[in-house]
């Protein structure tokens, strides 16, 4: 079911607005009734001088501009929101590839890849559950490159796990020093099952896991990327350059 939320989106803009613009009224009208008053008590032999209240008459005038340009620029944003989230209805039912950490297990089948920099002395691949417990573990490869993976949904025991959002980590030392390599790149593959937005950003969900649209690399159709991986029982996977294999920690 496609759940598009731009319209609560864009009442929610408005309301800040709003807020703004009420507060600033409440304000000018204290601000008047003192005016008043201070005008009609005033000393006639030594009248007040007028130009404080007319510097604060103008200092009103200029917020009030101002939230009537961010009226107009939250009005903008919340249009473009609206048709990202009408152009990314398109993507579902497609599977996208999005940079993230968490791996969205479908179907009991899930892929990621993940970038070494440099070589590595060590790597490992650990999947992780929502409380945070190891499900699986992965040797990884030890050249620098990118690997295409593919998790069965199994744990290490060999026995199937549920469909949800899992936590994906790659622990590398570097070859040279030992020491922990940073800069792993990590992204991963979901089928697109709905449209969403938190109000600022579109979102892509992918079952359980939510890809910020800034954070979408590609999007295929299913039958293409399917086609272009075999994957045996054992969780081998072939790719252009590359072969990496799951075994179980």
């Amino acid at each position: 079911m496609t759940d598009v939320t731009t319209l609560a989106a864009l009442n929610a803009d408005y309301s800040k607005s709003s807020t703004s613009r009420s507060t600033l009224a409440n304000d000018l009208d204290s601000f008047l009734t003192l005016l008043t008053a201070q005008l009609k008590n005033q000393d006639p032999l030594s009248p007040m001088d007028s130009t404080e209240f007319t510097n604060q008459l103008v200092q009103f005038a200029g917020v009030e501009q101002q939230i009537n340009a961010n009226t107009n620029l939250e009005t903008l944003i919340g249009l473009n929101q609206a048709s990202i989230g009408a152009q990314a209805v398109s993507y579902i039912g497609k599977e996208v590839q999005a940079e993230s950490t968490t791996l969205p297990l479908q179907d009991g089948s899930a892929k990621y890849t993940y970038t070494l920099p440099q070589d590595a002395k060590t790597c490992q691949i650990v999947i992780k559950d929502s409380s945070g417990a190891v499900v699986k573990l992965v040797q990884g490869e030890l050249s620098a490159g990118t690997y295409h993976m593919t998790w069965d949904g199994t744990n290490s025991y060999g026995e199937k796990v549920d469909d949800g959002a899992y936590t994906l980590e790659v622990q590398a030392s570097n070859a040279d020093d030992g020491e922990t390599m940073e800069d792993i790149y990590t992204t991963t593959f979901g089928k697109v099952t709905a449209i969403a937005s938190d109000g600022d950003d579109v979102l892509i969900a992918a079952g359980p896991v939510l890809y910020s649209m800034s954070y979408i690399i590609s999007v295929r159709e299913i039958e293409a990327t399917e086609a272009a991986a075999t994957t045996t029982d054992t969780g081998t996977t072939t790719t252009d350059t590359t072969t990496a294999t799951e075994t179980n920690g």
